[in-house]
């Protein structure tokens, strides 16, 4: 082999050679990432010890270290920042966000990202395409974290609903071994990965801790904004007045909600050649006047420089927008 090596560096075949060696090596690397993150024993492994510790964190009463019991005003640890926080109405609502997309951050920290965000697309905007683009650079980095908290929001919520129809099954089969309702919840808590174990676990404490069941319950719908939630929460503080089988109750729910995610896979099947005709109707029209544009600038700059070009690209964008809403309003049916 060595031999083979050294006539092939004597003969001019060394670039080639090189160039099949970094091939093997980063087909390696490739395999070796490949069978890395495809090792199912490692993600069980990691989602174990996530488990562990989460159920560490309840015995210790770790997990409302995020969000106590009480209720605080602390917008930020800045003083000055504080009071004037204080002074904006709506940052309420801010904090509700906040919380119901499991983010530990205060209202403040939340107010200096949207600033700083705010400020790096100010910069970049005016660097490319001047005041008009620092304005919508702006406006974008100010509400782009916003975005993203509504975003992480419903992802969080979309878990939580998953989940749901699971947890009251395990609290209805808690109930029928003859444990309370209270004594239900920390089962949910402590059988449930997280967000419904961490949220069942908060309401379970407000009630230890004193507070009555049926506004432990409302903390909870106010938290996660649910309809199958407050469903539950309706049916429980129903029968705490009038009384009833409530294994039977929770059994019927969690039933309901699996055949309402029965039915809405199906309507999003049957809805997907809709709603692919629509983004491709979207973005042909951005995706054509970009190649028209690499091909021949100055064809499309007569919709830019034109008045006559500029109220016809103000209307395909208007109707581009109606063409849009109709298609959503088309495909999105309501279950």
């Amino acid at each position: 082999m060595f031999s083979k090596v050294l006539s092939s560096v004597t003969s001019g075949d060394m670039p080639s050679l090189l160039v099949l060696l970094i091939f093997l090596c980063f087909l390696c690397l490739l395999e070796g990432a490949f069978w890395f993150f495809a090792d199912s024993q490692r993600h069980h492994q990691k989602r174990l010890q996530k488990r562990i510790k989460f159920l560490q964190g309840l015995d210790s009463g770790k997990q409302l270290s995020q969000e106590s019991l009480l209720k605080t005003d602390g917008l930020s640890g800045i003083p000055w920042l504080q009071q004037t926080l204080k002074k904006i109405q709506r940052l309420e609502q801010v904090q509700t966000l906040l919380n119901q997309a499991g983010m530990s951050w205060s209202v403040g920290h939340f107010v200096l990202l949207s600033l700083l965000a705010a400020a790096v697309g100010l910069c970049i905007g005016s660097f490319k395409l001047g005041p008009l683009g620092a304005l919508i650079g702006g406006g974008l980095g100010l509400v782009v974290p916003y975005w993203v908290l509504k975003f992480k929001k419903q992802r969080r919520l979309k878990k939580f609903e998953k989940q749901l129809p699971e947890a009251l099954d395990l609290l209805a089969r808690g109930l029928k071994a003859g444990h309370a309702f209270a004594s239900g919840l920390q089962l949910v808590a402590t059988e449930m990965d997280n967000p419904i174990g961490f949220e069942f676990f908060k309401t379970f404490k407000e009630y230890n801790h004193g507070l009555d069941l049926n506004t432990a319950l409302l903390n909870l719908c106010h938290r996660m904004d649910l309809r199958d939630l407050r469903y539950f929460t309706t049916a429980v503080m129903i029968q705490r007045e009038t009384g009833g089988n409530l294994t039977e109750i929770l059994e019927k729910i969690a039933s309901l909600i699996r055949e309402r995610f029965k039915l809405r896979n199906q309507i999003k099947a049957l809805t997907a050649e809709g709603r692919l005709s629509g983004w491709i109707l979207m973005g042909m029209p951005p995706a054509l006047a970009g190649i028209i544009f690499r091909l021949n600038p100055d064809y499309i700059r007569l919709l830019i420089n034109h008045p006559l070009g500029q109220m016809m690209a103000m209307a395909a964008v208007v109707f581009q927008v109606l063409g849009m809403v109709c298609i959503h309003k088309i495909v999105s049916i309501k279950v």
